[in-house]
C-alpha cells in the first residue's frame, strides 16, 4: 500500500507499535533542491519537494516528529536506513540517538559520477545505519558488506523525482536487513524505488508520499491503481 499523506499522520493511522521489520527513509535534506539545472531554460526540472525549504528550527521539528514515529513502529533489534546529505548529517545523527536509535555505521554512497559545482564537486551521500535498541539485534545478512557502496547515480536528465535513488542502492538494504514476506516501510516514497524493489524481493510494503504528483508517479511505477485498492489518497 502507498498512502498519499504525511508519514507522521500515516504511520499513526496504519502502523502499530513494534510492527515494522525494516524502515528505509530518504527524507528532504532541506536544501530546496529541484533537480538538475542542465535544461534549456537553466531552471530546475522539478518543483521543490515538501519540507525541503524550512527554517532550521522547523526542519529540526519536522525531523524529530518523523524519527519518533519511525522508532515507535520499528521492531526492537531491527534496522533503519536514513539517506542524508553531509550538511544535515550531524543533525540527523543527534536526533536519531535522541529518540533512542543505536547508530551502527555510516554508509558512504559513492555515486561514481560527480555533480554540479566548483569547490570539489559532490560525488557522495551518506546513509545512516541504525537499529532500535534491544538485547537481541538482527545482524546484517552479509559479513562481506562494506560501508562504501559504489553505485552509479541516475543521470539528472533521466530522473522522475529530484532526489530519485537507483534500485541498486536499495536492494542490499532489503536483502541484508529483511526476509521474504516481512514488512518494509518507506516514510518518503518519492518516485517509488523502495516499493518496486521490495516487491521484486517478495517483501510486504507500506509507504507514504505527501506530494500528489510523486504519489501518482510511484503508484503507476508499482502497477497500483485506485480501483484496485493499492493506493489510498490521504485527502479523500
Amino acid at each position: 500500500m502507498i498512502y498519499n499523506m504525511d508519514c507522521v499522520m500515516g504511520s499513526k493511522l496504519f502502523l502499530g507499535n513494534d510492527t515494522v521489520d525494516l524502515l528505509i527513509a530518504d527524507p528532504p535534506y532541506n536544501l530546496g533542491f529541484g533537480g538538475t539545472k542542465m535544461t534549456k531554460n537553466k531552471k530546475p526540472r522539478f518543483q521543490v519537494i515538501p519540507n525541503d525549504n524550512l527554517s532550521d528550527r522547523e526542519y529540526r521539528r519536522f525531523s524529530l516528529e518523523w524519527l519518533r514515529e519511525a522508532y515507535r513502529v520499528l521492531k526492537p533489534g531491527r534496522h533503519i536506513y536514513v539517506f542524508i546529505d553531509w550538511r544535515q548529517y550531524h543533525l540527523l545523527f543527534r536526533l536519531m540517538e535522541y529518540v533512542g536509535f543505536s547508530i551502527k555505521n555510516c554508509i558512504v554512497w559513492d555515486k561514481k559520477h560527480f555533480g554540479m559545482g566548483w569547490q570539489y564537486r559532490y560525488q557522495h551521500e551518506f546513509v545512516i545505519f541504525a537499529v532500535k535498541k534491544s538485547k537481541k539485534v538482527r545482524r546484517v545478512g552479509s559479513r562481506s558488506a562494506s560501508d562504501i557502496w559504489g553505485i552509479p547515480r541516475i543521470n539528472g536528465n533521466k530522473t522522475v523525482h529530484p532526489t530519485e535513488k537507483p534500485n541498486d542502492i536499495i536492494s542490499p538494504m532489503i536483502i541484508n536487513s529483511s526476509e521474504i514476506n516481512e514488512l518494509v516501510v518507506d516514510f518518503f516514497v518519492g518516485s517509488g524505488t523502495v516499493p518496486e524493489v521490495a516487491a521484486t524481493h517478495n517483501r510486504k510494503f507500506i509507504g507514504f508520499e505527501i506530494d500528489p504528483e510523486h504519489f501518482h508517479t510511484a503508484s503507476n511505477r508499482c502497477g497500483f491503481t485506485e480501483q484496485s485498492g493499492g493506493i489510498v489518497n490521504g485527502k479523500t
